[in-house]
């Protein structure tokens, strides 16, 4: 057996089982809204342990809106490789746009299917539109910690706004993508709704 090859057989392993996970949570959120549901509910759903589930996921709510599609690391590649002082929402932006380039390639697809469904359920369901919320907040934390010892305070305060803008563009572009009409492109309504945000 190739050493070389285990871990990328063990990271494709582990991706698959959280995606078996948030499948049955998604069924499960669906039918009976996150904050009814257990987390007991969604491992037997899923076929696993409540113990397997907390390995997997922190908590149920996560298990639907954690970051399958790379936004986070795009977000962490620009702010390591970009200079604090002249970062620009726009930089963040373009980062956010190439991620949705490829979900949106082909739209019908499953990954754009599931997308859809979880964006429903996040702006159909409480619970999860307030843990989405806070995930928005916690990565924003989390993205700017690395680069605190090379940006001055005023130059983090901004930093943090176009961070949290970003995020709230590409939120709210989700959201207007579920509600829209089937032939609708994410990229353009995302292009569409950053322009408005800019326009305020």
């Amino acid at each position: 057996m190739n050493s070389s090859a285990a871990p990328d057989l063990r990271a494709r392993r582990r991706n698959a089982t959280r995606i078996e996970i948030r499948a049955a949570a998604l069924t499960l959120f669906e039918h009976q809204g996150a904050e009814r549901t257990t987390v007991e509910e969604i491992a037997a759903a899923a076929g696993i342990s409540q113990r397997t589930f907390f390995r997997y996921f922190p908590t149920k709510e996560e298990c639907v809106l954690f970051d399958v599609y790379g936004f986070e690391a795009a977000l962490d590649h620009c702010l390591a490789t970009a200079d604090p002082a002249t970062l620009t929402l726009a930089d963040v932006e373009a980062a956010f746009a190439a991620v949705i380039a490829s979900i949106g390639a082909d739209e019908q697809s499953e990954v754009a299917a599931t997308t859809r469904r979880i964006r429903r359920l996040v702006a159909t369901d409480a619970s999860l539109s307030r843990a989405a919320v806070a995930r928005h907040a916690d990565c924003t934390q989390r993205s700017l910690a690395p680069i605190d010892g090379r940006c001055s305070p005023t130059d983090r305060a901004r930093l943090r706004m176009i961070l949290q803008v970003a995020q709230i563009a590409l939120h709210l572009a989700f959201e207007e993508w579920v509600e829209a009409d089937a032939g609708a492109g994410l990229a353009a309504i995302h292009d569409t709704v950053c322009a408005r945000l800019r326009a305020l």
